[in-house]
């Protein structure tokens, strides 16, 4: 089947011309997430070939709906005409985005996402922590609940700016041309780079960034202005809930980066921090009704392979106790 699939068939099916077999074949062959990338590869390659052409979308998603007989139960066909309509570009002509449309809907099980088309996308569940080598040589350890998504097409040619959420340690390579490489957050704020190792921490009650090696240039929403911090190493910058930025030095840098080898470094943090760390980073929930025990704080180094472990060794090292809930998600401190 592979050897039966080329450039020149799936520009046809993108076209709207290829017969009922090869539309077959093409969706069979697609199912493979290699065949996908490489579709994907193809889809872009066409639609820069056929920009003059404007989509009929109703009776492209029409024409597919009649020929596949078994729409998956819940499937939102609404849903879908929206998902659709909005890749439409306005222009003259007659349709171009029919075939693609309709191919990847196929291909998505009916649900079309265009990030994914756009994105090599990466993300990481509780607990788990994913090493990962970009197309420009530089390196990336996303961190557990964490998202990071980088463009399929001309990443290290015309850009590297990548987009993610979550926490991630960068290692970045410097290019011939001095390339800047940027990430951008969903916090109000970006990292310009041209050649560092740095973190990056964006969750949802706090946000910093602390580097290693280099240097980088914040670029922050402060009211309703932009601002700019540049970093050097051993700096840490936090940003408060309204935004505001502040710097000081960090004499162990390396320390905001010790969850790469599994490692926990605590410097007189609160209960009630360590508490959000568990949340964010192993989906469990830690209850404390005491304040006072809240603020207590921790000091040291802790090695733990997963939630469990890292509970029952600060449970121990605190002198606490505590109950679970009957499932287990929920944990309640006392003294």
């Amino acid at each position: 089947m592979k050897d039966s699939i080329n450039k020149e068939l799936i520009f046809n099916y993108f076209s709207g011309n290829a017969t009922a077999l090869e539309k077959d074949l093409i969706d069979q062959w697609s199912t493979d997430p290699q065949a996908r990338e490489q579709l994907f590869i193809w889809l872009m390659e066409w639609e820069n070939q056929n920009i003059q052409y404007n989509a009929d979308v109703e009776q492209a998603i029409a024409r597919h709906f009649e020929r596949i007989n078994d729409t998956p139960v819940g499937f939102d066909i609404e849903a879908e005409r929206a998902a659709v309509r909005t890749l439409a570009w306005p222009a003259k002509g007659k349709s171009w985005l029919v075939a693609a449309a309709v191919t990847l809907l196929v291909l998505s099980g009916g649900w079309f996402a265009r990030d994914h088309v756009r994105y090599e996308i990466y993300s990481t569940n509780f607990g788990q922590i994913q090493r990962l080598v970009l197309p420009d040589g530089s390196k990336v350890v996303l961190n557990a609940n964490s998202t990071l998504r980088v463009p399929r097409f001309g990443f290290g040619e015309t850009t590297r700016e990548v987009y993610m959420t979550g926490e991630a340690d960068f290692s970045i390579t410097h290019t011939a041309n001095h390339q800047k490489f940027i990430v951008h957050t969903a916090k109000n704020f970006d990292v310009e780079v041209l050649g560092t190792e740095f973190n990056v921490y964006a969750r949802p009650r706090r946000s910093r960034v602390v580097l290693n090696k280099g240097k980088v240039k914040l670029h922050y929403l402060k009211g309703s202005e932009t601002d700019q911090i540049v970093m050097q190493p051993g700096d840490l910058v936090t940003f408060d809930s309204p935004g505001r930025a502040s710097v000081k030095k960090t004499l162990n840098p390396a320390n905001y980066s010790a969850w790469k080898a599994h490692r926990f470094v605590f410097e007189n943090e609160s209960l009630r921090e360590i508490c959000d760390l568990f949340e964010d980073n192993f989906g469990l929930k830690i209850r404390i009704p005491d304040s006072t025990l809240a603020a207590q704080t921790i000091s040291g180094s802790f090695t733990a392979l997963n939630a469990e472990e890292l509970f029952e060794i600060l449970a121990d090292d605190s002198g606490l106790t505590y109950s679970r809930s009957e499932d287990g998600k929920v944990i309640t401190l006392d003294y």
